[in-house]
């Protein structure tokens, strides 16, 4: 007899979040994600500042002492983990693949039983000025109230997840773009016919920037056509995902969609396409 799938995570009273812990971690790591930009400005003051050349050294100084010294701390500081000392505490351990949960929160025997959406929303700063063109602030705060007004009501809307991109090469680096995981094609509608979503679109048809792109895709996925392994990961895109659910008692939680990946049922990819090992779909 085939075993349930095993949840990776315990059930929670609220979606499952894997934020980075402390102020300081957030603040290193916002330093560290803008380390190319702020390393270069610190060079161009280097080099160009008017303070004395005894102090222009200062602050380049200063921020690769504040790296280091980050490394260092991130070394030294205990971790829950012993034998990965120096691991992130979000990270899920081992293998695992994301499973939509039945309404009680139980995952079955069966991999990719649903269907989903998968839906792409992104924007393009088109001008010399990228994000700083005139527009640019206000389509990035109108994606952080949408994005936040979707979270908050992601049990109503059918939004499973999401998760946001921001271009990193030249050719893309003035782009950004959220992916969200819908249960269906009726959960996009409600989206497009939102309060906020048509107060944005009527924002930008009104403000007439014409170096702004706007740009989606859908993609819809049937049952059988969808796989994921994440191994060692912070949760990340599809498993990020948490889905409300009600335990034997009837009491809402959330229940995480990771499931470990150690079983035979789950352990190639085309097992958890639930599919032959040719890719033909199982009779």
């Amino acid at each position: 007899m085939e075993r349930e799938f095993r949840a990776k995570l315990s059930p929670a009273s609220g979606p499952h979040q894997f934020v980075v812990q402390g102020r300081y971690n957030r603040f290193i790591t916002t330093l560290t994600q803008n380390a190319a930009p702020i390393g270069a400005a610190a060079f161009v003051q280097l080099f160009f500042c008017a303070l004395p050349s005894g102090y222009a050294i200062v602050p380049p100084v200063t921020f690769f002492l504040a790296l280091a010294l980050n490394a260092l701390f991130r070394l030294r500081t205990p971790s829950s983990s012993p034998k990965q000392p120096y691991r992130d505490p979000n990270v899920v351990p081992g293998r695992a693949t994301a499973q939509l949960p039945s309404p009680s929160g139980s995952f079955g025997t069966e991999p990719a039983v649903e269907g989903l959406v998968v839906f792409n929303l992104g924007a393009q700063m088109n001008h010399p000025m990228g994000f700083l063109c005139p527009g640019g602030k206000e389509i990035g705060d109108w994606f952080m109230a949408m994005n936040a007004d979707l979270m908050r009501r992601r049990d109503e809307l059918g939004l499973i997840t999401m998760s946001d991109w921001r271009g990193l090469n030249v050719d893309n680096a003035n782009s950004l773009c959220a992916t969200y995981y819908f249960r269906d094609v009726e959960s996009i509608h409600r989206f497009a016919y939102e309060e906020m979503h048509r107060k944005a679109w009527d924002w930008f048809n009104a403000a007439k920037h014409d170096h702004i792109g706007i740009f989606h895709e859908t993609f819809i996925v049937p049952p059988h056509s969808y796989e994921t392994i994440y191994k060692n990961c912070v949760p990340i895109g599809f498993g990020k995902g948490s889905v409300k659910c009600k335990d034997i008692k009837g009491v809402d939680q959330w229940a995480s969609v990771l499931v470990s990946a150690d079983t035979p049922a789950l352990k190639t990819q085309m097992a958890r396409f639930n599919r032959e090992e040719r890719g033909n779909r199982k009779e």
